[in-house]
């Protein structure tokens, strides 16, 4: 007897503390989720020192009485649910119960709230503990107001990250509050500086613009998908505009803001090779569906859900995606922001150094005053080929503008579609050698090879063991290039050695861009106009001509506009 006890009240609302406030956004976002339960049409965010010093949420919801505003701080009580059955249909954001009661036994919380009407009533809570109560200002809504935030837990408090970490944080997290509900207007500002402002007119383009910028929303495209369980919306932002991170990827459930690896996994998948490898898109998707498909309750800040079938919603989402960034233009637009045009005084060019001879190098185009004729495929625009930028890009012009096309890009998409179309079916075509070709590795690698032995098979590649250090091959398949084949083979064992990849599908994907890469038109490498004519008429024939397997753009233009208002001979 005497070594089980039940926690005092205070000491269980701070261990709950722990785990629903883990950084200072967490107070930020439970405070608003409950002005959005309150139906709040306008919601004000204000921080001291980035939220360290104060969090104020000043809300124009509902209200409560003075009863409400007293048990809203005690624990596990909520006006959001009611019964097991509503705790399965959620309809609400703030359900858990535990926001307040745990936010006031870790700092101190002021709360100001009225229905309307002529009464209003405030309550003070520090350490858990009730302070004062008493009437106030009678205006419609909620104001609640944290300061010293985690003064009782000095080492919580002393490994909260920088100012500047915090706030970015609560920055990106406002971002996406003021996402999911476009229809709420939403202010946030620091130190009396406004951060976002939003107008609540229900239009999120108009939210993106404000985080991320007009070159980033100008080419967005919206897309939207229907099944039997899910109806899924959203923006995708030009491959153009990528982001180093996932987290402008923003991803909604039924309004509610989670975390989830596998719908963003499914939208990188579904832009696969428009965008460079480890890049990642500017997207919004809402995913609605029924309450019960879904588990918000699997963790205490309510930002992670659990799907009832995680896999079919996976693939609906990529063929989705899929579809959507078929309608990426094929020739990427460059916009040019103001800050890359000449500043405003013209400044003095000095030619002394500038050659005006022309540089002759051996397959270079020989060009003249007149434009290279040269027949283009109907999927083209209309241009003149003019030349070769570098040994990398080549020119082209009409009425509209100067594009560019990486020739090195255009032809890795090249060989990637035709590499992929012959491993997809390796076995049509094998060649079986009358004299087998070693290849060496060492002993550890021997040992990794050794189960794929079967799954080279299925590549068209046979090999054996011929000593402890190296394999025979076999056969081959017969689109090796001949005197390639070593290199060939050597670059498929050791992509399924280090990819382990979840399928033959990937294995041969990664492999055809690897081999596409390798054996392509490189960059400073002139070419002739047969030439270029030669590779626009493949790249016709690509199912995919808009970037090379690496997501990088093939063709981009710049405006003829643009590059009058270069040369200042428009405004």
């Amino acid at each position: 007897m005497g070594k089980i006890i039940r926690l005092e009240q205070r000491l269980a609302n701070m261990i709950a503390a722990g785990e629903v406030i883990e950084r200072l956004g967490n107070v930020v976002k439970e405070l608003v989720e409950n002005a959005i339960d309150a139906n709040a049409t306008a919601i004000d965010i204000a921080l001291q020192d980035a939220g360290m010093t104060m969090i104020r949420i000043t809300d124009n919801g509902s209200g409560m009485d003075q009863e409400d505003a007293l048990l809203a701080f005690e624990r596990h009580a909520t006006s959001k649910i009611h019964s097991e059955y509503e705790l399965y249909h959620l309809a609400s954001l703030g359900f858990r119960g535990e926001a307040l009661a745990s936010i006031s036994a870790v700092s101190k919380v002021e709360l100001t709230t009225s229905m309307g009407g002529n009464v209003g009533h405030k309550v003070i809570y520090q350490d858990g503990k009730l302070i004062s109560e008493g009437m106030a200002s009678p205006r419609k809504g909620t104001d609640v107001m944290v300061s010293r935030l985690f003064y009782n837990m000095p080492a919580r408090l002393k490994h909260l990250k920088s100012p500047q970490s915090e706030l970015a944080y609560i920055v990106d997290l406002v971002n996406k509050l003021a996402l999911s509900h476009p229809s709420i207007a939403m202010t946030l500002q620091n130190d009396g500086k406004r951060l976002l402002n939003t107008s609540g007119n229900g239009k999120i383009i108009d939210i993106l613009g404000q985080i991320y910028g007009i070159d980033v929303i100008r080419d967005m495209l919206p897309f939207e998908g229907n099944n039997r369980d899910y109806h899924i919306s959203g923006l995708l932002a030009t491959p153009l505009v990528s982001r180093a991170s996932k987290n402008a990827i923003t991803v909604l459930v039924n309004h509610r803001i989670v975390r989830s690896v596998s719908v963003i996994q499914a939208i990188i998948e579904g832009l696969d090779q428009k965008l460079p490898k480890g890049r990642y898109p500017v997207a919004l998707i809402n995913i609605v569906c029924d309450p019960l498909l879904i588990d918000a309750n699997i963790h205490p800040t309510k930002q992670e859900v659990k799907f009832s079938d995680d896999l079919a919603l996976y693939e609906f989402i990529k063929k989705t995606i899929e579809k959507a960034g078929e309608s990426f233009l094929l020739v990427q637009q460059a916009h040019l922001s103001s800050s890359s045009m000449l500043s405003e005084a013209p400044q003095q060019m000095d030619f002394s150094n500038l050659s005006l001879a022309p540089v002759q190098t051996e397959n270079s185009v020989t060009l003249k005053s007149e434009h290279q004729p040269l027949k283009k495929p109907s999927l083209w625009p209309d241009f003149d080929y003019i030349g070769q930028y570098r040994g990398t890009y080549l020119l082209f012009q009409n009425d509209l503008g100067l594009y560019l096309v990486d020739q090195h890009a255009a032809a890795e998409r090249i060989r990637y579609e035709r590499y992929a179309k012959k491993m997809a079916d390796p076995l049509v075509g094998i060649t079986e050698l009358l004299v087998p070709m070693n290849i060496d590795f060492s002993n550890h690698e021997m040992i990794m090879i050794t189960p794929y032995i079967e799954t080279l098979e299925k590549f068209g590649l046979k090999i054996e063991p011929s000593s402890p250090s190296s394999f025979f091959i076999r056969t081959i398949p017969s689109w090796f290039p001949k005197g390639s084949e070593i290199v060939y083979a050597e670059t498929i064992i050791r992509t399924l050695m280090e990819q382990k990849p979840l399928s033959i599908g990937i294995i041969m994907d990664e492999l055809a861009i690897l081999l596409a890469c390798k054996h392509s038109i490189k960059a400073n490498r002139f070419i002739n106009a047969s030439e270029v004519q030669t590779l626009l008429s493949d790249l016709s024939e690509c199912e995919h001509p808009q970037t090379c397997p690496h997501g990088r753009p093939i063709m981009v233009k710049i405006d003829a506009l643009d590059i009058e208002k270069w040369f200042r001979r428009v405004v």
